[in-house]
């Protein structure tokens, strides 16, 4: 297996076979991932069930709103597509600043796709490092914001004029997810504006884009200011690259030191302009850290409702 690193961050893999994957190769995986922020896996020819199999080095998979893309033999897995078919509502829906499952108690851990079809030109994702981030806030502002916590939703964070636009009304016929996102839409959990990472132990900004909503301890307007301050600053170029999942690539990016947008596509079944993406998301931490505490909990009780 052979790792190379790129500026400012992520690396690409190559050498490797993970349909003979060992333990000790998946657990070099997971700290480079841990270490790079996001990884590209080279020339890969995976079945589903290999897929799947690999996506549970990196935690537990979870559950996802659209039923009609989920895989039925395989429900880990999601096809994500620039088919024409797609409905209007759901085109470029990822196409602005956030972190995977992050208006969740329990959010994403790891994200990855594995590109069954690329097109000649587009279907980058754009990433944001968001340990580099917090290392370069002055101190002034690492110690003010250090101990806050921002409250989330899923339709809860303002974007900006170059992203998606919200949908707000979680009822509204082209709304993303349907019932499945206004019942999500209904939490509201608090996470910390600054994590350690169970991992690399690395301190880092958390989900400061797209669902962020409020500050607890600050009024509406000095919370917003505080969260419209952090985006900025994390999203700034300099913290950023753009990474392309070419067929056979399995990307792959760690929700918990990074930001990340798609970039908007054509939709079109054109040879050349297709994409088709299998997605497996994870939750909590890969099984070669289980023993290190969770860093997110959720509440004593709380029944999950992705599936309800």
């Amino acid at each position: 297996m052979k790792i190379t690193p790129h500026e400012p961050f992520g690396a690409d893999v190559s050498d490797i076979d993970l349909r003979g994957l060992t333990p000790d190769e998946a657990k070099a995986l997971v700290d480079a991932l841990a270490e790079h922020h996001v990884i590209r896996i080279r020339n890969q020819d995976l079945s589903r069930a290999e897929y799947d199999r690999f996506g549970r080095h990196f935690g537990q998979p979870i559950d996802f709103f659209f039923t009609k893309d989920l895989d039925p033999d395989f429900p880990a897995l999601i096809t994500i597509s620039n088919s024409p078919d797609h409905d209007p509502g759901r085109r470029d829906g990822a196409s602005f600043w956030h972190t995977d499952g992050s208006y969740e108690y329990v959010p994403g851990a790891a994200t990855m796709l594995y590109a069954i079809e690329a097109p000649l030109t587009g279907g980058e994702t754009i990433f944001t490092d968001l340990t580099a981030a917090y290392e370069a806030l002055p101190q002034s502002m690492r110690d003010r914001i250090d101990g806050l916590k921002a409250r989330h939703m899923l339709v809860g964070g303002k974007r900006g004029p170059d992203e998606t636009p919200i949908k707000l009304d979680p009822d509204a016929e082209d709304r993303d997810g349907g019932v499945r996102a206004r019942k999500r839409a209904a939490e509201r959990p608090v996470h910390p504006l600054v994590i350690t990472h169970p991992v690399s132990g690395r301190r880092s900004l958390y989900a400061v884009a797209g669902t962020p909503f409020a500050i607890e301890g600050l009024d509406d307007d000095e919370g917003q200011a505080l969260l419209d301050e952090l985006k900025a600053h994390a999203v700034h170029p300099r913290f950023n690259r753009a990474i392309k999942a070419e067929a056979g690539d399995i990307l792959i990016w760690d929700n918990l030191a990074t930001l990340h947008r798609a970039t908007p596509i054509e939709y079109s079944a054109e040879d050349g302009k297709r994409r088709r993406l299998l997605r497996i998301s994870t939750q909590g931490l890969p099984p070669a850290y289980g023993d290190r505490p969770p860093l997110f909990v959720a509440p004593e009780g709380h029944a999950s409702i992705k599936l309800s």
